[in-house]
């Protein structure tokens, strides 16, 4: 199914999809993996280049000018390829925390995001629960002559130990504040930590008594989180359309593999199991693209309906990239299961993305709680 795009973005995916399909090999990014690589240089340097970091930031802050829409396209494309770059985190989640801060750290942080100069992440939760409360958020600032103190550990920060910056969540007394942190600054140890999807390298981050200066106050969070949330909201929904292109990924690696896979004088192909869990693969993943596009066209100042569609777009995107990811392994049979072949990434990616931000129920659940339930 085609979804209905402007020329401008038929563009933008078909030099995406030229682009990464010429430069990145899912064997090749098997072997990097092995040889413990944490950030792909190449592809960074690929996406730096193509100016796609700056897509979507308005023009009067140096950026292109260009829709969420079309710089969430992007999204979908690399995570059909899944290059081992901070395209998340640092491309969406960071820089848009940027650009939600006071306009003097936007002006001075905001360039060096879309430029490639820096790499920045975020570092927010401090474990499973993924929930900002007082009993989930130990990390705290507190006033002193120079401005504050940082102390705290945050785990799940994506490519921690690549990025130049860090966005932390952190408390002041009763309210939620987002700090920004040199990851080379006094009192700072990021220590690498095993990722189920190895081409999202995490860290645990321990921050002991880090001065935070008053031009790095980024956030002041409201009582009902609604910066944070916003900028989620969009991470969900960038989210959404990676995941239905891994989902992709895995389908069209099933349907080639059963058409050249011979079991019985015939291709796997011909067998109607093999038929229909192809068929159902195919039927999921085009509702999953209906959410995911649905969600990136929301207009991000309508905070209702941007929270609805990227919560849906979340938990249904989630649980069809893990089916299909589940199926593709199924359809490959034994080699499916092997380390040289490359199903596992997409396995291991869709589990892991499940989990960022919360799990499916947990987004089922909020869900409900929008519509009264």
């Amino acid at each position: 199914m085609q979804f209905i795009l402007t020329d401008l973005q038929k563009e933008i995916k078909e030099n995406a999809e030229k682009l990464l399909s010429e430069k990145i090999d899912n064997l090749e990014t098997i072997r990097k993996i092995d040889d413990n690589t944490r950030l792909d240089e190449d592809i960074w340097k690929l996406v730096i280049e193509q100016g796609w970091l700056a897509l979507d930031v308005p023009e009067e802050d140096g950026g292109l000018g260009f829709s969420i829409v079309d710089a969430a396209i992007l999204s979908e494309v690399l995570g059909y390829y899944m290059p081992i770059i901070p395209l998340f985190s640092s491309g969406v989640v960071f820089k848009q925390l940027v650009m939600h801060s006071n306009d003097e750290l936007k002006g001075r942080v905001l360039p060096e995001i879309i430029s490639g100069q820096k790499i920045g992440s975020y570092a927010v939760y401090e474990n499973d629960k993924y929930e900002i409360n007082k009993e989930n958020i130990g990390s705290e600032i507190v006033k002193n002559d120079n401005g504050w103190v940082l102390n705290g550990t945050k785990k799940y920060v994506m490519f921690g130990d690549s990025s130049d910056y860090l966005a932390v969540l952190a408390k002041e007394e009763e309210e939620f504040k987002f700090v920004l942190i040199n990851k080379d600054a006094d009192g700072v140890s990021v220590n690498e930590t095993t990722s189920l999807d190895q081409t999202r390298p995490m860290c645990e981050i321990e921050f002991k008594d880090v001065q935070v200066d008053k031009e790095n106050m980024m956030i002041e969070l409201d009582e009902e989180l609604s910066q944070w949330n916003k900028v989620k909201n969009i991470a969900l929904s960038f989210l959404s359309m990676e995941q239905v292109g891994g989902a992709q990924a895995c389908l069209d690696m099933s349907t080639e593999y059963a058409k050249e896979r011979i079991q019985f004088g015939r291709p796997i192909g011909s067998f109607q199991a093999i038929q229909h869990i192809c068929a159902n693969m195919l039927l999921q993943i085009e509702s999953a693209k209906s959410l995911a596009y649905s969600s990136v066209r929301v207009d991000p100042e309508d905070s209702v309906e941007l929270e609805m569609s990227a919560l849906m777009a979340k938990s249904y995107c989630s649980e069809v990239f893990n089916k299909a990811a589940g199926d593709n392994i199924q359809v490959h049979g034994g080699i499916g299961f092997t380390w040289e072949h490359p199903a596992h990434l997409y396995f291991k990616k869709a589990k892991s993305d499940s989990l960022l931000f919360g799990t499916s129920k947990s987004a089922r659940s909020e869900i409900a709680n929008l519509i009264n339930l």
